[in-house]
């Protein structure tokens, strides 16, 4: 079976996307457990976080910021990092929550279909 981030970022399926670089893609999750609920992954498919190469964990890490920054949450959010099914991943390509329960007017999506 196709890996469905993947497939987001090939954008064959729809996502509400925030942020997108040449290496890290941010879209909502489809199922928010907080008011702001964003998935950070990285472009290139990776399941697990021992297996990322240092420079495109840097990556991430940089995506944060800048998304953190873009929704003035720099002092309320916090990540979540479920690494295999036993911790919770439910999809099998490396990804970050970033979760805030503070509000975030600078929230707008790109609609893709």
């Amino acid at each position: 079976m196709a890996c469905i981030f993947c497939e987001i970022i090939a954008k064959r399926r729809p996502a509400r996307v925030f942020f997108e670089d040449d290496a890290t893609i941010v879209f909502a999750d489809i199922n928010p457990k907080t008011p702001v609920h964003l998935l950070v992954c990285p472009k290139e498919h990776h399941e697990r976080i021992y297996k990322i190469p240092e420079n495109l964990m840097v990556r991430m890490l940089k995506t944060i910021g800048i998304i953190a920054e873009k929704l003035k949450l720099e002092n309320n959010f916090r990540l979540q990092l479920n690494n295999g099914a036993l911790a919770g991943q439910i999809v099998d390509h490396l990804h970050l929550h970033f979760l805030s329960r503070g509000t975030a007017e600078n929230l707008v999506f790109e609609e893709r279909k």
